[in-house]
């Protein structure tokens, strides 16, 4: 799907995750794909698992990290990217 920023991202089905010790770890089942994230990219993911868009991904590391909200942006962007090149997600408008 193309990129849109506005929209809602989460997860595709068949991605299986779990937070040890603050920090997630997923397979996607249909690839066998595995990913470890570090803590921001952990507070990302688990927003992204209940759908999120860039805007609220964001702002959640402007709250949790203290960020300055261009980089939080740019930094959410390039997560979603990420997520997006790997396909790990779906996307609504």
């Amino acid at each position: 799907m193309a990129d849109h920023p506005d929209g809602v991202v989460r997860l595709k089905p068949g991605v299986e995750w779990r937070d040890l010790d603050g920090h997630v770890v997923a397979l996607d089942l249909g690839t066998s794909d595995y990913l470890k994230l570090n803590e921001s990219g952990t507070v990302l993911w688990t927003l992204v698992a209940d759908g999120a868009t860039e805007a609220q991904l964001s702002d959640a590391l402007v709250a949790r990290f203290d960020l300055d909200p261009a980089r939080a942006r740019a930094d959410a962007a390039s997560f979603v990217c990420r997520l997006r090149d790997l396909a790990l997600v779906e996307e609504s408008v």
